[in-house]
């Protein structure tokens, strides 16, 4: 055997390059062919053939934290960072994602010990960049890596033919302010590593966002984030006239898979360079991006990943992304949020302004006491002020748009008998009535049977509590009803009617919906906005829901402008925040409540971890929180950054049928879960579920 040789058996053909090229004899054989390169060639394929490669590879499965999360596996070829292939995986074979792949002897694997890959799906089918993020959520969320892979591996289907969307003939004129042209300059030039934001409504901001992507060029790729579906035909439209359809992307839960697969292998491709979508477009397989304007930022429900996980918050995520690409990261939102104000305080964000310094005028508020209207034996959902108002509007050709709290026809009902309120067996909520005349559960699937019964007295007679999207058109259809009426909200808004729920929202005199209609894009000017109950919106108990209607006022300001309207009905005209906001004094208010926060050691000021053990047996999940509490409050007491609450029962005890008991961690802002507390939790029952930033403490 040659000294120092990798092969342990080496062939005749081997020992002969070898000798060759030591030698460096220059013989030719009888066809001229040197001997040595020859001998040499032989000799780089005899290794080859006894090299292998040893792959880190993580299975698609939601495999328990506290176990491993990646596995070693053998291959007869190299496999690319990113490549899907099929593995052995105990009694079944899954997918599995290569995270890295080193060539290795064949004598340096202990024999048998390794399974092989069995095949590759799909070679990079994510990129670098897609593997580095998917790590990040991970272990940000504390969610299994093969779990947070699912987001990334979109379903591989071919799209149904269809007719090809319509560019206008001709672009409209696109000319930039003064104001617009240097805020593009400061967009695309040289970056710090800090976020922009930009105090603007949608229309403004896509402004920006098209004077930045003619300025980047057409082979950089701009990511435009939306909080929710109902902004999607706007944004898309107008992305759409200015750069023509071949170049643009959407990316949201209403396409179909085939869809959603065909836009996923656009972007991956380069050939589409402007992408629209919500959450779930962070994830795409970007090849060149440049820029994530993400609109509407402080709405925080849009953004954040709440019913399932990992539970990521999108802002975070956008961050990371822009981090691993070097890209610009702009927020823009009509409202600033109250975490992206204290960035701001803090010079951890730059501030981009256009148009006027001054504020412009609002229009005027009225408040409107419910109470009263009942005392005048009026029970309708229309206070007399609004009915005048909205009968003045249509009058003058101005557009009227209704807010409610949620979709629906009410909040629960109860039965007119024996006051029974009818809830959900799995969830423990209040149901809600349909149109159709059974009950739903709004948090899960549960539905009952056309026209149920009272599980309690057998009574069929429900009275419903409460006010919906439903409900509230269906009582303006009654007092308007040569009005043109559109109610657009969850349920109405189905993808295939998107754009046209778009222009009936336009063109429509009178349009019901919840707050996410504010969102839609460019709604008519000077409107009347009405929020049709804002004790709904207030009587959550959680730290967010001053803050979420200071928002929605103010978003309905700025959209009525000068030449419109506001009205809010309430029952609780007395409260405090409802008496400043009568005053116009949504600035000041904004600015009380982050006040308030930093003492109460709440958001923006601190990070809230939530964490929910659940069972199907309740007194498990009161000892596993228990358990938890007892190890978690030992540890921490060493960190006096660090607290935590004992074990509390939820608004809702009782998910989709497991009992639940939640623990909160407050920490620093900024700062990760500490990593003490991570590995009592790993180390505990997989019966837990980690929430970092969650959108309610005890929702």
């Amino acid at each position: 055997m040659i000294k120092n040789s990798r092969l342990m058996y080496p062939s005749r053909v081997t020992i002969l390059a070898f000798t060759a090229h030591m030698l460096n004899r220059h013989t030719t054989n009888r066809d001229g062919v040197n001997i040595a390169t020859l001998s040499l060639k032989l000799y780089n394929e005899a290794m080859k053939r006894n090299m292998i490669y040893f792959c880190d590879i993580a299975p698609v499965l939601p495999i328990p934290l506290g176990n491993r999360q990646v596995f070693s596996y053998l291959s007869e070829s190299e496999i690319k960072r990113g490549a899907l292939v099929w593995i052995p995986f105990g009694p079944r074979t899954v997918k599995g994602v290569i995270l890295a792949c080193a060539e290795i002897t064949r004598a340096e694997h202990p024999s048998g010990r390794f399974k092989f890959v069995k095949s590759v799906i799909r070679e990079a089918f994510l990129t670098d960049g897609q593997v580095s993020l998917a790590e990040s959520v991970s272990k940000e969320c504390l969610t299994p890596l093969g779990k947070t892979f699912r987001h990334f591996l979109p379903a591989v289907v071919k799209e149904r033919q269809k007719d090809a969307m319509a560019d206008p003939m001709e672009k409209p004129p696109f000319r930039m302010t003064d104001d617009e042209k240097e805020a593009v300059a400061v967009l695309t030039g040289p970056s710090d590593g800090r976020p922009y934001f930009l105090e603007a409504d949608i229309g403004q901001s896509l402004r920006i966002v098209i004077g930045a992507k003619r300025t980047l060029g057409q082979k950089s790729q701009v990511l435009v984030l939306v909080p929710e579906i109902i902004s999607i035909p706007y944004v898309e439209r107008t992305l759409r006239e200015r750069f023509g359809s071949d170049s643009v992307a959407s990316l949201h839960s209403g396409l179909g898979s085939g869809a959603f697969f065909s836009a996923w292998e656009r972007i991956r491709s380069g050939e589409a360079n402007v992408i629209v979508g919500t959450r779930q477009a962070l994830f795409a397989p970007f090849q060149n991006l440049a820029l994530i304007a993400m609109l509407e930022e402080a709405e925080t429900v849009g953004y954040k990943q709440w019913d399932m996980s990992p539970r990521y918050d999108a802002r975070h995520v956008a961050s990371t992304l822009a981090s691993l690409h070097t890209a610009h990261i702009l927020f823009a939102g009509s409202v600033q949020g109250l975490d992206t104000g204290l960035r701001e305080r803090l010079g951890e964000v730059r501030v981009l302004r256009i148009g006027e310094s001054e504020p412009l005028p609002t229009p005027p508020i009225t408040m409107v006491d419910m109470r009263k209207e009942r005392w005048k034996k009026n029970y309708s959902l229309f206070s007399e002020d609004l009915r005048s108002a909205i009968t003045d509007a249509r009058r003058n050709g101005r557009h009227v748009i209704l807010i409610a709290n949620r979709g629906g026809l009410d909040s629960f009902s109860v039965c007119v008998s024996c006051k029974e309120v009818p809830r959900c067996p799995e969830c423990d909520r209040a149901l809600r009535s349909t149109r159709e005349g059974s009950f739903r559960c709004p948090a899960c699937p549960y539905k009952t049977k056309t026209f149920p019964r009272c599980a309690k007295c057998g009574s069929l007679e429900f009275k419903n509590i409460g006010s919906g999207t439903e409900k509230i058109e269906r009582e303006a259809a009654r007092a308007f009803g040569n009005a043109s009426l559109f109610r657009i909200d969850e349920s109405s808004f189905r993808k295939s009617d998107r754009e046209k729920a778009y222009d009936a929202v336009i063109s429509s005199g009178i349009v019901v919906g919840t707050p996410s209609l504010l969102n839609i894009g460019k709604l008519p000017d000077s409107p009347l906005i009405a929020i049709m109950d804002a004790d709904n919106f207030l009587s959550f108990p959680d730290f967010q829901a001053d803050e979420r209607f200071l928002r929605i006022v103010a978003k309905a300001l700025s959209i009525a402008g000068a030449g419109g309207r506001v009205i809010i009905q309430t029952f609780h005209p007395e409260r405090e925040m409802l008496m400043h906001i009568s005053d116009q004094s949504v600035i000041t208010l904004m600015e009380k409540t982050s006040r308030d926060r930093e003492v109460l050691r709440y958001p923006p000021y601190f990070r809230i971890f939530r964490i929910a053990f659940r069972d199907r047996v309740e007194a498990e999940s009161i000892r596993l929180a228990d358990e938890a509490y007892t190890l978690l409050s030992a540890q921490g007491v060493a960190d006096a950054n660090i607290r935590i609450s004992p074990p509390m029962k939820p608004l809702s005890p009782k998910a989709r049928g497991r009992y639940e008991r939640i623990i909160l961690v407050t920490g620093p802002r900024d700062e990760p879960f500490p990593e003490s507390l991570q590995s009592i939790l790993l180390g505990m029952s997989k019966s837990w579920a980690f929430d970092p930033d969650p959108l309610s403490m005890l929702g």
